[in-house]
């Protein structure tokens, strides 16, 4: 014969499996909607910003490995953006999935309230707030220090510019170079060259063979078999030389490498927090700085805020037999309102007396949905009763 004791154990161990299918189901429900939507969404905005990069690619004749890598560095700066509306759309898509169904009621039945049947769901929320925590103070802005580098290297790299058959090349103001034909070996023959950096002396070389190489003193262009035609503007006269080799140094109009200077996407969370106010550029941008160092602290508690109000647009209020549409919309456009405050109170926030908005803005919602899903204290209240039984069988 069973005794009471066992046999209550065995019932709560069973119940204890059922309830884990349970969190599985709804987990795996979710998480399917939840890596296409944010696949989806981030590839779309991604190709936009892709064709920024594709000139500068292009222009300095740089392959398809260095633009898809240029273009996979920005990837984190908008699964920052995308990620807590992803988790608000998969726990919309799920809750409706669960309704269309009539799980929810069956749950219901079961005795599952608001809060139990939403747990799953704060699980994906949770995980979807620390990885937007560590985007923000650590893979964005590696990112994005990471992608300044090879653009800045791109760019020194004069050398790499592709002087194609039968075209102009413009270097700079002042200087264009024209190719008869490109060599396998790197050289050209039949150049034309332009300089009228100077206003007063201009020249022209004209050569058989040419090579563009990056040395340590700066871009030079190596001509040879050539001459060179130099109109002075104050006479018109012109003077021509013929030479057998000769070397232009092009050094002036090489992209400067930029300064030191970080931008506010590239600074880690301490460099935003506490601004360098020996910088003259620090200084006078430290509320923008502090601004965004609260935004980045701020913006992983939106994913949990997302999953409640789309749970509460779903399971707050009277079972409806014509469907949540209307709710849906409404949650929608109180999302699309709670991030577009976010981006106003970013910009109030550089006075630090308004930098506490930025934390209210997805922390009061949270709390507020919550307490609503708890149906005003009373869920929380019957969860703390259910639990009391079980500690004092436990005991006994």
């Amino acid at each position: 014969m069973i005794s009471p004791r066992r046999d209550s154990r065995q019932q709560f161990g069973a119940r204890t499996n059922a309830l884990t299918r349970i969190d599985t189901y709804i987990l795996r429900q979710t998480l399917t909607p939840l890596i296409f939507g944010t696949v989806v969404i981030t590839a779309v905005v991604w190709l936009t910003q892709t064709l920024q990069r594709l000139d500068l690619v292009i222009d300095h004749g740089e392959g398809l490995a260095a633009f898809l890598w240029l273009t996979v560095l920005i990837i984190p700066s908008l699964l920052v953006i995308v990620l807590p509306f992803a988790v608000f759309g998969a726990t919309l898509f799920t809750l409706q999935k669960l309704h269309a169904d009539s799980e929810v009621a069956v749950l219901y039945a079961a005795g599952f309230g608001k809060l139990r049947l939403i747990a799953p769901l704060m699980i994906i929320a949770f995980f979807g707030a620390m990885a937007t925590f560590w985007i923000n103070v650590d893979l964005m802005p590696r990112c994005y220090r990471e992608l300044k580098r090879e653009i800045a290297e791109i760019r020194a790299d004069f050398a790499a510019v592709v002087l194609r058959s039968g075209e102009f090349t413009k270097f700079g103001a002042g200087f264009t170079v024209y190719v008869e034909e490109t060599l396998t070996d790197g050289g050209f023959r039949g150049l034309i060259v332009s300089d009228y950096r100077d206003p007063e002396q201009r020249e022209t070389y004209m050569a058989r063979y040419g090579l563009l190489r990056e040395t340590d003193a700066g871009p030079y262009i190596f001509l040879s078999d050539g001459n060179v035609q130099t109109e002075k503007a104050s006479t018109g006269e012109i003077d021509i030389v013929v030479f057998e080799q000769t070397a232009l140094n092009i050094e002036s109009l090489a992209p400067k490498q930029g300064g030191a200077q970080l931008e506010i996407t590239e600074r880690y969370l301490g460099e935003l927090l506490n601004p360098d106010m020996s910088n003259e550029w620090d200084r006078r941008n430290a509320g923008r700085l502090r601004a965004e160092g609260h935004a980045r602290l701020a913006s992983p508690f939106y994913p949990i805020a997302y999953v409640l109000l789309a749970a509460y647009a779903l399971l707050g209020g009277q079972y409806s037999r014509r469907g949540y549409m209307l709710r849906i919309v409404a949650a929608c456009g109180a999302a699309a309102a709670i991030r577009i405050a976010a981006f106003v109170a970013q910009s109030a926030a550089s006075d630090p007396a308004f930098a506490w908005t930025l934390y209210a803005l997805p922390i009061a919602p949270t709390i507020g949905f919550l307490y609503l899903l708890s149906d005003g204290g009373k869920g929380l209240a019957r969860m703390r009763r259910r639990r009391t039984p079980k500690l004092a069988r436990r005991g006994a």
